[in-house]
């Protein structure tokens, strides 16, 4: 009853279009607002005016619970302390600085344009092609972007009179050792090369690469910022997804922390690693038990089950496939027809099996067996299902230390 009450508010927000709380987290509320916006980046957006309501309801419902999640284990990390955390605040400012770069090139390409002149030219070269004239056009401005940039980054180097110190880059370079200089502007061997993955000196051409990338990102983005570029918005939502995902990063070390918990958690659990059998099933229904048996002596004189079922069978779907009903995976029919498909040996047709539905006769055309598969190709699997059997533990005491509540339950009942 509550998740039909959730999905029928639900549908009635997105209807009305108010921005209308439906929930709120530990005093922080989600909105119809934040629900349309979660679902427009979702990758059903394309497909949910073709849904009908049902199932847009039940995919708005998935989206709030995913939205709740989310903010539970927001208020966890910051409550932990995750967003202090030095790592992080280094990956912030770094998702910043990316911003301000990709959003500065933006505008530097942005502005290269072909002058009419030019226009001209490309358009006479290419003559009536049309394809030829756009790829040409296309061609003259990222060359033209090239020598830009190039003679916009050494204007900013100028600018900030940037000295390289490559020189230093040689065995026994220490992480403090400064590689780059200028006015405000110090590159250190530690900001480019991760010295506990590299303990020894790498490729002293790539470390060199890595510096002049990092010398490029550091002034570009400066730049940027000095324009009044502002990526406040998008640095907040980075924030906001990041942390939720920087904790459950620690969860699964805690919870999973080698392949040998894995392996035993495996051994307890050998349902995980069971591939069920599949059938190529045929089946007739009739409605009585007299029509049934005279059905089956039918077949056993040698009538085709598949030809009397697409003139005889009651199942409408049945009767339209002529009985075939493709490949069955065990457990997914009824359990009168399963317990018959266990033991009922290929090509022969059953006895009768009663169902709410009619009166079956099956046959099994051909079987996969299935197989426990070993848990070196499960590890994902494994993994995975030991966070599933721990989150959900965990996400209950998180909804009581932060208090949910569901707004849209309590306009329902008004």
């Amino acid at each position: 009853m509550r998740r039909a009450i959730l999905l029928m508010i639900l549908c009635w927000s997105a209807a009305t279009g108010a921005d209308q709380l439906l929930v709120t987290v530990g005093g922080e509320g989600v909105t119809a607002s934040d629900l349309e916006t979660a679902l427009a980046s979702s990758p059903f957006a394309t497909q949910f005016n073709a849904m009908d309501e049902g199932d847009q309801a039940a995919l708005r419902g998935d989206l709030l619970r995913r939205l709740v999640l989310a903010r539970l284990l927001y208020q966890e990390a910051v409550a932990q302390g995750l967003d202090r955390d030095p790592r992080f605040l280094e990956e912030l400012e770094n998702f910043r600085l990316g911003l301000l770069y990709r959003h500065y090139m933006d505008r530097l390409r942005e502005r290269i344009r072909p002058s009419p002149e030019q226009e001209e030219l490309l358009r006479r070269e290419a003559g009536d092609d049309a394809d030829a004239y756009a790829a040409a056009r296309a061609a003259w401005i990222s060359d033209r972007y090239r020598q830009v940039r190039l003679l916009t980054l050494q204007s900013l180097r100028a600018k900030r009179h940037v000295v390289l110190f490559e020189e230093r880059i040689r065995a026994g370079v220490k992480p403090e050792t400064v590689l780059a200089e200028g006015d405000g502007l110090v590159i250190r061997y530690g900001d480019v090369v991760d010295t506990e993955q590299y303990p020894r000196l790498p490729n002293p051409e790539w470390v060199k690469e890595q510096l002049y990338k990092r010398g490029e990102l550091l002034l570009v983005a400066e730049a940027a910022a000095a324009e009044g570029i502002d990526v406040s918005g998008r640095l907040a939502a980075y924030r906001r997804e990041r942390l939720p995902a920087l904790l459950l990063e620690g969860l699964q070390r805690q919870w999973v922390p080698d392949d040998r918990a894995m392996r035993d958690w495996y051994l307890d659990h050998p349902e995980v690693g069971r591939v069920l059998e599949r059938r190529h099933v045929g089946q007739i229904v009739l409605a009585s038990r007299e029509e049934a048996e005279a059905m089956r002596r039918r077949i056993l004189d040698g009538e085709s089950l598949f030809e009397l079922a697409g003139r005889y069978s009651v199942d409408p779907w049945g009767r339209q496939h002529n009985g075939d009903m493709g490949w069955l995976k065990e457990g997914s029919g009824m359990p009168q027809i399963e317990e018959v498909l266990r033991t009922l040996p290929d090509g022969e047709v059953s006895e009768v099996i009663e169902t709410p539905k009619g009166y079956h006769l099956v046959v099994v055309l051909e079987r996969r067996l299935g197989r426990i598969r070993p848990f070196e190709g499960l590890k994902d699997k494994v993994r995975q299902a030991m966070l599933d059997e721990r989150l959900a533990e965990y996400v209950a005491g998180l909804q009581e230390k932060y208090a949910v509540e569901w707004k849209v339950l309590e306009v329902a009942a008004q």
